[in-house]
């Protein structure tokens, strides 16, 4: 069967079309411009086109059509008057589970590295799981993976209540916080959906020092992980941070005492590990092989990725884009071999995130050292807002206002110095600053 898959660029479209490739499906796409995860599908034989046109959905059976755009895409537009079935996320990952186990992460924070954990974990114990990420993980080095066994692990999205298109074998939630305001208007309806997602579960693994996660009930049994879990959950212990990149923790199962080191520093991906390892459990794996499985998990695109060091500046890319990601992100990076000043530059993600909760980012960037703001990055589902939201956090936060990613790296330039640690975050293209400062400080041409 032919899919033709509009905006594949991105990290959630892609993996699709990568495990409908691996299905057997024809697959072709489009996006706007070069998306690495999308042009590396490729390799695979499918046909990418780096614009939008009418004329890539002839033929196809099923357009399967990104989050990102909306009917009047003109490819949208041509498979709809052709009778051609469209299908959203949703319908493909109903697709690809058909007959699987499956075992979904859920979350408003943490879904990325705690999917790529579970793969390792499972790995661990032999099982070769299928894996649709959002970002490409080290090691497997994309965002998706077509395993041997019956097993697949779903990053599971809750935008556009994509997830509820899930029954889960085993259903993770990691926390619950507001966020997407242009498809949640309240926290309440975040909590309604998740709700809906957990009572769909056979088996829910929730995090039991989130109030919001910790609050639901699944249709089977529920399990709690984390520091406060107590009971049949899985707590965590003695917990320890070596340096920036790795973080260690002893975990009790009952009477058992696991422990467990991760290459990811903080205790946020403590806390992802363990989900990771609970999930695992619930499929009937020995925590022990998968604890062991994770030694062998190395980090996943713009989660804590080092960028590089130059002039004794250290350069990390983060994709925290939310209030609480922002705080979990420093607290990761303020270890005790931090000689230098933290330095946090943020580029908001959409202006309705942005004006939905100004006042939580100003906050959590004041806990930097030094903080500046870049313009926000408006996504493909909201106009820009020419900076006057970023503006206003910028003073609100006693930050500096630093343009797009280009001005941001020339103004980091001249406040970076030995020692310091720099932390590029966001959901857009501020990773670009980053490696421009990199080249800076080290005297090359960027």
């Amino acid at each position: 069967m032919r899919i033709h898959v509009v905006g594949i660029g991105g990290a959630g479209m892609s993996a699709i079309a990568r495990l409908l490739i691996a299905a057997g499906h024809e697959v072709s796409g489009s996006d706007e411009g070069h998306w690495p995860l999308g042009d590396a599908l490729t390799e695979l034989g499918a046909r990418i086109a780096p614009r939008f046109g009418a004329q890539h959905v002839e033929g196809a059976q099923i357009v399967l059509r990104s989050s990102a755009y909306g009917e009047e895409n003109v490819e949208i537009a041509a498979a709809r008057a052709a009778g051609t079935l469209v299908w959203r996320r949703h319908e493909a990952w109903a697709h690809l589970a058909r007959g699987k186990r499956v075992i979904a992460i859920a979350g408003t924070h943490g879904k990325t590295t705690t999917a790529a954990m579970t793969h390792f974990a499972l790995q661990g114990a032999g099982i070769d799981a299928s894996l649709i990420c959002g970002a490409a993980v080290r090691g497997l080095e994309t965002n998706a993976h077509a395993g041997a066994s019956d097993v697949l692990v779903i990053e599971a999205d809750e935008y556009d209540r994509t997830f509820l298109a899930l029954s889960p074998e085993v259903a993770v939630v990691t926390n619950v916080e507001h966020d997407h305001v242009d498809q949640f208007p309240s926290l309440a309806d975040v909590e309604a959906a998740f709700a809906l997602f957990a009572a769909a579960s056979q088996t829910l693994v929730t995090c039991a020092d989130d109030p919001g996660a910790a609050a639901l009930v699944g249709a089977g049994r529920t399990i709690g992980y984390g520091v406060l879990a107590t009971g049949a959950g899985v707590r965590i212990e003695d917990v320890r941070v070596d340096g920036s990149t790795r973080s260690s923790c002893t975990l009790a199962i009952g009477a058992a005492r696991i422990p467990l080191a991760v290459a990811a520093p903080g205790l946020h991906n403590l806390r992802n590990a363990t989900a990771a390892i609970a999930a695992a459990r619930a499929l009937g794996v020995d925590p022990a092989l998968a604890a062991a499985g994770l030694a062998n998990f190395r980090g996943t695109a713009r989660r804590l990725e080092v960028l590089g060091e130059a002039s004794g500046v250290r350069v990390i890319d983060d994709y925290a884009h939310h209030p609480t990601e922002i705080r979990a992100t420093l607290a990761a990076l303020r270890s005790p071999e931090l000689t230098g000043r933290l330095i946090a530059l943020f580029q908001p993600h959409t202006p309705s995130r942005l004006a939905a909760f100004a006042a939580e980012f100003a906050l959590a960037l004041r806990e930097a050292d030094l903080a500046l703001v870049a313009r926000t990055f408006p996504s493909a589902r909201e106009a820009d807002d020419g900076g006057a939201g970023a503006r206003d956090l910028a003073s609100r936060a006693g930050a500096t206002y630093a343009g797009d990613p280009r001005q941001a790296a020339d103004a980091l330039r001249g406040l970076a110095r030995a020692g310091d640690v720099v932390v590029v975050m966001g959901a857009g293209d501020i990773r670009e600053a980053g490696e421009r400062l990199l080249a800076l400080l080290a005297g090359g041409t960027p």
